[in-house]
């Protein structure tokens, strides 16, 4: 679930005040959602972000149980520490992947790293056709590609152009510029299941990819100019 964060994309415009770049974004819950977005799949999605309702989904047997089995609602609300046994397997062992063996598991560091190189081509290959559509002769452009840490749920990329000048802040995207992201970040061959896979793999959950706007070619500016 591929999400594009811009001023015009977000519930909580707040949140696009930064201080610093690259700047983690995935954080901010529910603020990220899409104006409309209620009730829809990114809404639900979203709100597994949210840690206090993980917690409230796990202990949800608890309850069950008290109604289901009213004699034993006093035993069993008697052992909090049980409860907090059982928000922490699930936080450490089913929805994270908490140490190097069980990251190797899932992929082989050098398949790992492959992966994160495709998103970095990829990442500049945007960064290349932006910066040449608009125009830019100077500063740096950063593709922030960040992933959720939580493992056996269906993925959510954010994807966020930022840059620090003239001062920190996270730009907005024009329609040709998000279909553009849409086209070249993942496809048949590098899915987003993929690169999630990745991700744990690495625990690296933010992916900084930076192109100086100096170093974009005549080619790719004319190329621009040309498809304008």
């Amino acid at each position: 679930m591929l999400h594009l964060v811009t001023p015009s994309t977000v519930t909580n415009r707040a949140i696009m005040r930064i201080r610093k770049v690259p700047r983690q974004l995935i954080g901010h819950g529910m603020g990220l959602l899409p104006p409309g977005s209620f009730g829809r799949a990114i809404f639900w999605r979203m709100a597994t972000e949210i840690s206090f309702l993980r917690y409230c989904a796990a202990l949800t047997p608890f309850p069950v149980a008290m109604l289901l089995f009213p004699e034993a609602a006093l035993p069993i609300g008697q052992f909090p520490a049980f409860m907090f046994l059982v928000v922490y397997l699930v936080e450490s062992r089913v929805l994270s992947v908490d140490n190097a063996e069980r990251r190797h598991r899932l992929m082989p560091e050098e398949e790992a790293e492959r992966g994160a190189d495709i998103a970095r081509a990829r990442g500049r290959q945007i960064l290349t056709r932006i910066a040449a559509r608009r125009g830019l002769r100077s500063g740096d452009l950063h593709l922030v590609i960040e992933q959720s840490s939580l493992a056996r749920i269906p993925p959510i990329t954010l994807v966020s152009l930022q840059t620090a000048t003239p001062e920190p802040q996270i730009l907005e995207l024009d329609d040709e510029e998000r279909q553009l992201i849409r086209d070249t970040l993942f496809d048949a061959e590098f899915t987003e299941d993929r690169m999630h896979v990745t991700s744990l793999a690495l625990g690296r959950f933010l992916h900084d990819v930076t192109l100086d706007a100096r170093s974009v070619s005549a080619h790719a500016r004319l190329e621009a100019l040309a498809t304008a």
